[in-house]
């Protein structure tokens, strides 16, 4: 959604070229970034606020008008600013849509799809599969959190355990080898050409990687 807002690639640049940090450049592209998520919380928070009142204030505005022109002739101003008013309206609408649909994860329905109740829908249904108010350990019902915590590091513990009785020995085992130019071809260097090629042949919309960003975040910035 943010990635359709004119001039929030430049936000972005500004933010990344005006933060000073001091370190390998792997250091520099794991820092940026959280101090960048930090900023678009605020940003988002600023100028989106709820996608549904923003809209409602844009249709409001596109009915004003309306009404108006139903009871007079308007002047080349005032058709012009009703024009401005419904593109603002088909943009939260348009915003609107790609965010629930984000949410919904259906990625088989096109961005353009007019289909935000089904989204809104698809997205209530996964915050309850993904909810948990009891969970069986060893044949015992667990509902409380601390015991659901307990119980599940206990499982764990039991099951990860190492076997002092058996050990795995692969000493036996013929394997194949590569050859030595097999292994420096793999250990050359990646290209940035290749980095950046490999990027914008993702997915955009596939689950976002730890630090929180979409590939779509990175293909575009």
């Amino acid at each position: 959604m943010w990635l359709k807002v004119e001039g929030f690639k430049d936000l972005i640049r500004s933010w990344w070229q005006g933060m000073l940090v001091r370190g390998r450049a792997s250091y520099k592209l794991a820092t940026k970034p959280k101090v960048i998520k930090q900023n678009l919380k605020i940003w988002n928070r600023e100028v989106f606020e709820s996608l549904e009142s923003n809209k409602l204030v844009a249709l409001q505005q596109v009915e004003y008008w309306d009404q108006v022109e139903s009871e007079r002739r308007l002047t080349e101003e005032e058709t012009s600013i009703k024009k401005e008013v419904k593109e603002g309206y088909a943009k939260w609408v348009n915003l609107e849509r790609i965010h629930w649909r984000q949410l919904s994860r259906e990625l088989w329905l096109r961005e353009g799809d007019r289909n935000t109740g089904y989204f809104h829908c698809m997205e209530n249904a996964h915050q309850m599969r993904n909810t948990m108010d009891r969970i069986k350990v060893n044949g015992i019902w667990l509902s409380e959190e601390q015991e659901v915590r307990t119980g599940i590091e206990n499982a764990f513990k039991q099951l990860l355990k190492e076997d002092s009785e058996w050990n795995a020995d692969i000493g036996g085992l013929s394997l194949n080898q590569i050859s030595q130019q097999e292994v420096d071809t793999l250990e050359l260097p990646f290209m940035e050409d290749e980095i950046h090629s490999a990027l914008m042949d993702m997915n955009g919309d596939k689950t976002p990687s730890l630090d929180g960003f979409t590939v779509a975040f990175w293909q575009c910035c």
